[in-house]
């Protein structure tokens, strides 16, 4: 007989967790799980040989778009919010190389998380039995070919993310993957190609800026149904990386304003740049615009200019005019509902774009990708592309693993499945910005919370659910949300934390100049409260990290507050 929750009852045998997936989101999953529930047996499986997931041995010259201050768990924090004195050049406020990788080696070795991890291990069906309680996990055969025995499991989480399988695409020209894209030993063989990279995610741009380097002679083509908001690593006011400029403060205006005016706010910071750099100046030395559009950044990190002759002054003023050309036409395109979607922090093609190694177009006319849209002209293009470069994104194998019985809009928040209670997801919610491991380390706090029993599951969750999925199809007009759940990554995590009893209250934060701190200083997901079990109390992290945002910025969205409490009223 089942209890209330659905999940078997403690009895004569110990109940059974299994979570699937061992990269960043399976790993804050069974760090949560083993410290919430005691006393069940938990088994993670993962069907590489390696715990670091899809960025732990990543490309040469990797480098994450979000800082590590922001994309650290809350429960093992590694770094603060400081900014390092070189302008940039080093990006040490970011994941570089195999450094997440190492990052997260590191947290299961603290938590004592491998010993519970069986690696090698591919999940091929997940089956509700005729008793309806539980879930039977059947494994794809081994290198023997013979497939392990089914084992039950009395509740289950699935931590595979989206990049499971490409979407389809169709072409006649040869295509290179995401996987030949991503081997260690780079792109060295290709060479002197006219490539077409499809697709305007990070993802996307970033495999054009890399096929574009100077010494590989590769003419590449970007090609784009529509513009992209593209955000600067390291912005031009201050001189550091755009995630220490985003507050609750500012995240505390109604989406509706902030985009509206962070949209005009956008356009005027890119046409009046210099003007930024003059007006909010930098802490330590950064390179110009003009500088930056001369150089090139290679696989191993380090800057060169493209070419060996020194650029005349008048070619470089032309080059700085393109890129800031094309970053105001690519952000104009990107206008009302798809400027406030998702945003690109992989900025670096843009100095490829200036020096025209990569040149963008729009979506290609037939499958041939030899004739393309011009991009924001409504006139016919012919590129002789030989090899194209799909990126258009990837989908959740959910309905394959479940044999069509489950899918993503079935589950509220992304996360917990409206008609079985037993079954959850974390790590498949995808900032509009923002990062996903510290959103999966709140999902995961919820989802072991809700098994221990520490948070009641939300009364009528269809009816709720329902209206939710609604509320969020609005807000994202364009996205597919059978295929992606898209989420503003702040107010989700706020909401979560709100349910979790976990929202940092005036009273628990003690003063009001630890109040005003957070209020100002960096957002992260450690601003939030509860039992972390982590190596380092947050506390010190939450309360005393730098305030960038200048004085002058902070007084502007004071002044907004009363418009968007009046707003509010007519918008609830």
């Amino acid at each position: 007989m089942n209890g209330p929750s659905g999940i078997s009852p403690e009895g004569s045998q110990r109940r059974r967790l299994a979570i699937i997936g061992g990269g960043s989101s399976g790993l804050v999953c069974l760090k949560y799980a083993l410290h919430e529930l005691p006393d069940w047996e938990i088994v993670c499986f993962e069907q590489s040989q390696r715990i670091t997931g899809a960025w732990g041995n990543p490309y040469p010259g990797f480098v994450s778009t979000s800082t590590r201050y922001t994309t650290q768990f809350a429960c093992f924090p590694c770094v603060g919010a400081e900014v390092d004195r070189d302008g940039g050049a080093s990006r040490r406020e970011f994941f570089r190389e195999g450094e997440y990788g190492e990052y997260l080696t590191r947290f299961a070795s603290a938590f004592g998380l491998t010993e519970k991890i069986r690696l090698g291990v591919c999940v091929e069906r997940v089956v509700r039995p005729d008793s309806g309680s539980g879930w039977d996990l059947h494994f794809c055969a081994g290198a023997d070919g013979v497939s392990p025995a089914p084992q039950h499991f009395d509740a289950v989480a699935i931590c595979t993310g989206l990049v499971a399988e490409p979407q389809p695409f169709a072409c006649d020209l040869p295509t290179l993957g995401a996987a030949e894209l991503t081997l260690p030993q780079g792109l060295e063989s290709i060479r002197n190609r006219q490539v077409v990279v499809v697709g305007g995610g990070e993802s996307a741009v970033d495999f054009a800026w890399r096929l574009a380097r100077a010494d590989l002679q590769n003419q590449v083509y970007l090609s784009l149904k529509s513009g992209i908001r593209v955000s600067p690593r390291y912005h031009p006011i201050r001189g550091v990386p755009s995630d220490f400029l985003r507050n609750r403060l500012m995240l505390s205006i109604h989406p509706d304003l902030r985009n509206w005016i962070g949209q005009r706010f956008v356009e005027a910071r890119i046409r009046y740049e210099e003007a930024f750099q003059r007006w909010f100046p930098h802490a330590a030395p950064t390179a110009t615009a003009s500088e930056l559009a001369l150089e090139d950044v290679r696989e191993d990190g380090a800057r060169e200019s493209p070419v060996t002759a020194e650029v005349s002054a008048a070619d470089a003023a032309v080059r700085v005019a393109r890129r800031k050309d094309w970053t105001y036409r690519l952000t104009k395109a990107a206008k009302d509902d798809l400027f406030n979607m998702f945003h690109n922090k992989s900025d670096d093609f843009l100095q490829a774009v200036a020096d025209e190694r990569i040149r963008i177009v729009g979506p290609a006319l037939d499958r041939t990708y030899q004739r393309f849209r011009a991009f924001d002209a409504d006139e016919e293009l012919a590129i002789p592309a030989d090899l194209a470069v799909p990126a258009i994104g990837y989908r959740a194998r959910l309905q394959e693993l479940f044999q069509g019985a489950v899918k993503l809009t079935d589950f509220y928040l992304g996360c917990c499945h409206t008609t079985f209670p037993d079954l959850f997801l974390v790590g498949f919610a995808r900032p509009v910005i923002g990062n996903i491991p510290s959103m999966s380390e709140m999902q995961a706090r919820y989802v072991c919370g809700l098994l221990a029993g520490k948070f009641p599951r939300p009364e009528n969750l269809p009816a709720v659910h329902a209206a939710d999925l609604a509320r969020r199809r609005r807000q994202f007009g364009q996205i597919d949300f059978d295929r992606i759940f898209a989420v503003e990554m702040f107010p989700y995590c706020d909401q979560l934390a709100r349910m979790m009893g976990a929202w940092p209250t005036y009273r628990e934060l003690g003063s009001l100049s630890a109040w005003a701190r957070m209020q100002l200083s960096p957002a992260t997901t450690m601003h939030y409260t509860g039992d972390l079990s982590g190596t380092v109390a947050p506390d010190a992290a939450r309360e005393w990290q730098p305030v960038y945002m200048p004085a002058l910025l902070v007084m502007f969205l004071l002044g907004l507050k009363p418009l968007d409490a009046v707003y509010r009223l007519f918008r609830r």
